[in-house]
């Protein structure tokens, strides 16, 4: 993540840590199946489970290569900007979640347009499917990593979050009244507004001028802008 932990914060082990990407991708994966399964729109486009997973690998590899380069221009250090060190993150520890979650979204979109499939769906699928993983990620990294309230407070946020798509957001989005791609807009809004949050408050109440925190805020602006686009003033079509 992106917080500088206490010095005195145990670190969590690398190969345990890639464990929980594996798992929480695997979240993400079931999540995905059963959100576009039988998908009336995907049918009608004749979009395939096939070219869906398609999408989610080639999404999730581009996101974990702008994760790490986010992390490494945030927080430089001397072995980062050596092949290795770049590359080798289990050893060199340090991902991005804000350059995980906006580089995803954009190459996403990217990929949608040019393999001609409904990008709005696909972001919020994909959105919501992602919402499934983050309780998990944080809670472990939590859990094995010692006392951080950045990890803890995200866990509750995020849980919070997910239980009011379940309950709220997604019974909405079924019934038509939250419109294609306003769902995954409005994910990316209230992610980039907690973080905000979040890195204030972790931060003692001082703003860090780090790459991730000024990306945050034109993220915000766009993706809020869009979602009130999107779902009032936008035609709703399919």
């Amino acid at each position: 993540m992106t917080q500088e932990q206490d010095s005195t914060r145990k670190k969590p082990n690398m190969q345990f840590f890639i464990l929980v990407l594996l798992f929480c991708f695997s979240i993400f994966l079931f999540a995905l199946y059963r959100f576009s399964q039988d998908d009336f729109v995907f049918i009608r486009k004749a979009v395939s489970m096939d070219t869906i997973f398609n999408a989610a690998f080639s999404v999730s590899l581009i996101s974990l290569m702008i994760s790490r380069v986010f992390y490494i221009f945030s927080f430089p250090k001397p072995v980062f900007f050596t092949f290795l060190g770049s590359v080798l993150f289990p050893y060199f520890p340090g991902l991005s979640l804000i350059g995980s979650v906006f580089g995803g979204a954009i190459f996403l979109s990217i990929y949608c347009f040019y393999k001609k499939i409904p990008a709005g769906r696909m972001l919020d699928f994909f959105s919501e499917s992602l919402l499934f993983t983050l309780p998990v990620g944080f809670i472990f990294i939590y859990l094995v990593g010692g006392r951080a309230s950045y990890f803890l407070i995200s866990f509750i946020f995020y849980i919070i979050f997910l239980v009011s798509n379940i309950f709220i957001f997604h019974p909405l989005f079924t019934k038509g009244k939250i419109k294609d791609g306003a769902l995954g807009l409005l994910f990316l809004s209230i992610f980039s507004l907690f973080t905000i949050i979040i890195n204030i408050f972790t931060a003692n109440l001082k703003f860090n001028y780090s790459l991730e925190n000024i990306i945050l805020f034109p993220g915000l602006i766009i993706s809020l802008s869009l979602f009130i686009y999107k779902q009032f003033i936008a035609r709703k079509s399919y």
